[in-house]
């Protein structure tokens, strides 16, 4: 009995988080000019309206830029910092774990705030520059806590015997460990792009006159909620969870070859 009533709980609460984004979907294919029931009919006209905005083509194409710098950025600086602490900070590993998480933990409206004082404080104007620094803030702890999580069933013997055949530094993180990272890379990377692309807070304050797709889709909803603002959430979804999905298989994999590779030793 107990076990349906959580099973039925859980459906709740699945189904409370994930209806009005199926909402968002369905409307954004009703025919009709208002995102009300009953549907008048299916169409993909919202869809071809936005093939022709050129607003909108500008605001995606903005966010790819910034999403590709962010996943560049964030993913490079948190497998060296990972790396780093990994290897040659391991007393201090858990304080510089919890460091390098803040940015997860500290809301993003201060984080926007922070970083807009900052840009005035050093007299940086704002541009897609400025939006890239801050999406990579906010990308920096995930790459950093996934590879951390990879490198905890890493044998160093591999790097030790490397090492004695005369391997270098160099050689050695390019032939070893960067292939042992690649599945926690490969989902960082994915996440920082997911997030990214998803940013409004981060991006409403370090943008300056260039518009992201989620800036677009807020000053749109300033006029109202039409079916056009729904296709465009639309497409964003589905970029989000197919992102978000590719992640989780990644690191499901990479979870299911540690515990082979542990087996096997």
């Amino acid at each position: 009995m107990s076990t349906r009533i959580l099973g039925l709980w859980t459906a709740l609460v699945l189904l409370f988080l994930f209806a009005p984004l199926f909402l968002v979907m369905l409307f954004s294919f009703n025919a009709g000019d208002i995102s009300i029931f009953p549907i008048k009919g299916f169409t993909l006209s919202w869809y071809a309206r936005l093939a022709g905005n050129a607003d909108f083509y500008d605001a995606l194409i903005n966010s790819l830029v910034v999403a590709g710098a962010t996943v560049v950025i964030a993913t490079i600086l948190g497998v060296l910092a990972a790396n780093g602490v990994h290897r040659y900070a391991p007393r201090w590993k858990t304080v510089l774990r919890s460091g390098a998480g803040l940015p997860m933990m500290v809301p993003h409206l201060i984080l926007a705030i922070a970083l807009l004082s900052s840009y005035n404080l050093l007299k940086i104007d704002l541009s897609l520059i400025t939006v890239i620094l801050g999406h990579s803030i906010v990308a920096f702890p995930y790459v950093f806590l996934i590879t951390s999580a990879r490198l905890v069933g890493f044998d160093p013997a591999l790097e030790e015997a490397a090492r004695d055949l005369g391997a270098g530094t160099w050689t050695i993180f390019r032939e070893i460990t960067l292939p042992l990272l690649a599945p926690a890379i490969f989902a960082g990377a994915l996440i920082s792009f997911t997030l990214s692309f998803d940013e409004v807070v981060v991006t409403f304050f370090t943008t300056g006159t260039d518009n992201t797709l989620p800036m677009v889709i807020w000053s749109m909803l300033r006029v109202g909620l039409t079916p056009e603002i729904n296709a465009i959430a639309t497409l964003t979804i589905v970029v989000s969870c197919l992102m978000a999905g590719v992640a989780e298989i990644v690191m499901r994999r990479a979870r299911l070859s540690a515990v082979a590779q542990g087996e096997k030793l």
